[in-house]
C-alpha cells in the first residue's frame, strides 16, 4: 500500500466529497476510466488523425480490461490516467509542431514523477518511454531536453520507493508468489490484456492443478482468440514493413511497437526475478501502446480486387472481432455468476446472522477494511495465525490460539477469504484438536467453518 500512496490520498478527498458509499468509492474510478479513454482519443488525434483516433477509442471504450478495473476501487484505473496524460504530453515528440514544446515538457516531467510516485509499475512505462525515444528518433540533444527535467523532478519518489521495505528486504512485500511456468504467466497476460479475465474460464477455476485441463475445455474462445489475435499481430507485422519500404522516416508505429515490447520485457523479468505471479492488472501500463498499436493494422489502403485489399479487409473482420469478444467478456462480468468478486458482502451477512453470545467469528485471511465495510466490526483478527498455515508451518497449538483468541467460545466461525492459499485440509485438521467440524458454507471467494468446541 506504501507504494501506492498518492491514490489513496486523491481517494481520501474523494471520499470527503462524495462519502463512502460503495458507489461513490467506485466512481472515482469510472471517472479516471474514462478520462483515460478520452486523453488516449486526442492523443492518437494528435499523432494519426481522426480516423485513427476513433479505433482507438472504440477499443479503450469497450476494452474489457479496462472497464473491469474502471469500477474497482483500486489504483489501475487511477495509475492508467496518470499514464496516459503522460503519453500525451510526450506525443509533441511525435508530430512535426514543435510550438509549445518547453509547456509539454515540463507537463510531461511532473506526470512522469506522479506516475513514478503512486505505483512503482510507472517505471516500465517510462523506461519504455525513454529508451524507444532515443532509439528510434535517435535525437540526443532533444532527448536531453525531454528527459533531464523528467529525471530531475522524478528523483523524490526515486528516493521515496528506495526508502520502503521492499527495496532492501523483496521478502517483506505480501505478494502471490509462484512456481508457474513463466509461459502460463505470459498467456494469461496477453489473454487478460486482450479480452479481459472474464472471457475463458474464470479465476477461480484456474486456481487448481488442472488449469491446463480447464483451459482446453474453452477451446471455442481460446481458438477465436488466437485467430483474432494472430492477424492483428500479422497485419501490424505488413504495416511495420511497408513502412520501412516506403520511407527512412521515423514512425510512430515504430515507437509504439519499442515501448509495448521494452515494457513488456521488462514486466516479465520482473515476474522472473521475483518469482511473482504475472497477471493483466500488474501489466495496465501495455494498453496504452496497444491502444494506440491496434487500429494501425487498418491502416492499409490498397485497390480494390488486390491481394493487399484483401488483407486489409481481413484485420479489419480482425479489430471489430475484437471488440466483440471484450464485449462477450463483458458479459460474462456483470451476468455470469461464475466471473463473480469477492462476495464481502453475503460472507459479512452470513456471519452477523450466525453470531451469538457463545458464537464468536475469526477470519484467518481478508480486508479488516472490507469487513467493517459491510458491517461486521465484532470477527477477530486472525491473519497471523492465517500467515503460518499458509505458509505450512506446523503450528500443534493453532487450536488452543483460536479458543483463547476467542475466549473460550463455544462455536467459532472460522472466515476464510481466497481458501484457496491455504494447504487443503490443514484447517480441518489444526483445529480437531479442540473442535468438531459442524459444516461450512461457500460464497465467492470465501468459505466459512462453523466448528463446536469439544465437550470433555
Amino acid at each position: 500500500m506504501c507504494s501506492q500512496i498518492l491514490y489513496f490520498i486523491v481517494l481520501f478527498w474523494w471520499r470527503q466529497v462524495f462519502g463512502e458509499t460503495e458507489f461513490a468509492l467506485r466512481s472515482l474510478s469510472a471517472v479516471l476510466g474514462i478520462g483515460s479513454t478520452i486523453v488516449i482519443f486526442f492523443t492518437a488525434l494528435r499523432i494519426y488523425g481522426k480516423k485513427h483516433a476513433l479505433w482507438s477509442l472504440l477499443i479503450m471504450t469497450f476494452s474489457s480490461f479496462c472497464v473491469i478495473y474502471s469500477q474497482e476501487a483500486r489504483i489501475y484505473a487511477f495509475a492508467t490516467f496518470i499514464a496516459s496524460l503522460q503519453l500525451y504530453f510526450f506525443s509533441k515528440v511525435l508530430v512535426k509542431n514543435k510550438a509549445h514544446q518547453g509547456t509539454s515538457i515540463w507537463l510531461f516531467s511532473i506526470f512522469t514523477a506522479l506516475g513514478i510516485f503512486s505505483n512503482i509499475t510507472m517505471w516500465f512505462l517510462t523506461t519504455a518511454l525513454c529508451l524507444s525515444h532515443i532509439a528510434i528518433y535517435r535525437n540526443f540533444k532533444q532527448w536531453l531536453q525531454w528527459w533531464l527535467p523528467a529525471a530531475f523532478l522524478s528523483l523524490p519518489s526515486i528516493i521515496y520507493h528506495l526508502t520502503l521495505p521492499g527495496a532492501t528486504d523483496p521478502e517483506s512485500i505480501k505478494i502471490a508468489r509462484s512456481g508457474l511456468p513463466i509461459i502460463q504467466n505470459i498467456l494469461f497476460v496477453l489473454n487478460g490484456l486482450l479480452v479481459g479475465t472474464t472471457y475463458g474460464p474464470s479465476m477461480e477455476q484456474l486456481r487448481g492443478d488442472d488449469r491446463v485441463q480447464v483451459m482446453l475445455s474453452y477451446w471455442p474462445q481460446m481458438l477465436l482468440l488466437l485467430i483474432v489475435g494472430t492477424a492483428i499481430f500479422l497485419a501490424l507485422v505488413r504495416v511495420l514493413l511497408i513502412h520501412k519500404k516506403k520511407s527512412r522516416e521515423q514512425h510512430a508505429d515504430y515507437f509504439f511497437t519499442s515501448v509495448f515490447v521494452i515494457a513488456f520485457l521488462l514486466g516479465l523479468l520482473l515476474a522472473i526475478v521475483a518469482k511473482t505471479n504475472w497477471v493483466p492488472r500488474h501489466s495496465y501500463y501495455l494498453w496504452l501502446p496497444l491502444a494506440m498499436l491496434i487500429p494501425s493494422a487498418l491502416s492499409q489502403r490498397p485497390s480494390i480486387g488486390s491481394k493487399r485489399y484483401r488483407v486489409s479487409q481481413l484485420a479489419q473482420i480482425a479489430v471489430i472481432s475484437l471488440i466483440v469478444l471484450n464485449i462477450y467478456s463483458l458479459f460474462n462480468y456483470y451476468f455470469n455468476e461464475n466471473y463473480q468478486k469477492d462476495d464481502y458482502r453475503s460472507a459479512v451477512q452470513y456471519i452477523i446472522k450466525n453470531r451469538s453470545s457463545s458464537t464468536q467469528s475469526v477470519f484467518l485471511f481478508g480486508n479488516p477494511r472490507l469487513f467493517r465495510y459491510y458491517g461486521d466490526t465484532l470477527s477477530l483478527d486472525g491473519r497471523k495465525l492465517g500467515d503460518e498455515l499458509k505458509k505450512g508451518i506446523k503450528n500443534e497449538n493453532f487450536a488452543g490460539k483460536i479458543e483463547k483468541l476467542t475466549n473460550r467460545a463455544d462455536t467459532v466461525l472460522i472466515v476464510v477469504n481466497r481458501d484457496y492459499l491455504f494447504p487443503k485440509g490443514l484447517i480441518e485438521k489444526e483445529m480437531s484438536d479442540l473442535y468438531n467440524l459442524d459444516s461450512q458454507v461457500n460464497f465467492t471467494y470465501f468459505k466459512i467453518y462453523r466448528f463446536p468446541r469439544k465437550r470433555n
